[in-house]
């Protein structure tokens, strides 16, 4: 075989391999704009790079090699025109969306809970080459997100009569027939989450800064992507 014809054969393996990999894209998206239990903050820092394969993406450093946070898929029936929706695993967990504008230079990461990430499209500072928020490892081998914590519920607490305690409850008289009454109904407790309303308020995190309407429900001016939803932990019922 001559050297001609070595050279040719290397070339055509290398086209061919370059048609059978996935054009691979990856951009860094610095943190703007945060909107967690309802408050705006623009003081904020950070940024993700984010890689792009055919039709899925993840987190990776500046070369594109992930950083153990899973991957999210384009899912079609969230996308439009207008923007791009990705859903799975990421840094904030396993049931995170990314919704991306139509030329993908603005991010929003939505969470179940309703509270948004907002990122844009910038070159990468000077020495970064991974994201900023990556998940601890754990001891056991797994990991463990470092830096977001998700709301905590509490329990409703329990009210006493003046001058009375936990030690000491009080309890009034009650004759046979009102304490079987009460003892055969269920108790509920009204859901501390929604305050009893058996709805919560969200924001579609892509229309933030796209102007403002106004809330029947609410009585006060909100951006255009705020709407009302049942909620999750009393499944619009308002109370446990």
């Amino acid at each position: 075989m001559t050297f001609s014809m070595s050279k040719h054969i290397l070339v055509v393996v290398l086209v061919l391999w370059c048609i059978a990999v996935p054009a691979q894209n990856v951009h860094y998206y610095k943190l703007v704009h945060t909107k967690i239990d309802g408050v705006d903050n623009k003081n904020v820092s950070g940024g993700q790079f984010i890689t792009f394969v055919s039709d899925i993406c993840f987190e990776s450093n500046n070369k594109g090699v992930g950083v153990n946070h899973g991957k999210l898929t384009r899912n079609d029936n969230y996308s439009n025109a207008q923007y791009t929706t990705y859903q799975g695993s990421s840094y904030w967990g396993s049931s995170t969306t990314f919704k991306f504008n139509a030329d993908k230079s603005v991010l929003n990461v939505i969470l179940d809970n309703g509270d948004i990430f907002v990122y844009k499209r910038t070159s990468p500072p000077a020495g970064v080459t991974t994201c900023s928020l990556i998940r601890k490892k754990q001891s056991g081998g797994g990991t463990t997100t470092g830096g977001y914590n998700p709301p905590i519920v509490y329990p409703p607490v329990q009210q006493y009569p003046q001058g009375q305690n936990q030690q000491q409850q009080y309890q009034q008289p009650q004759t046979p027939t009102q304490t079987r009454t009460q003892q055969q109904q269920p108790t509920r407790t009204k859901c501390t989450y929604c305050n009893g309303t058996g709805e919560i308020t969200k924001e579609d995190g892509f229309s933030l800064g796209l102007g403002t309407k106004y809330c029947d429900k609410c009585k006060k001016t909100v951006s255009k992507g705020h709407y009302h939803a049942p909620c999750p932990f009393c499944h619009g019922k308002g109370y446990q």
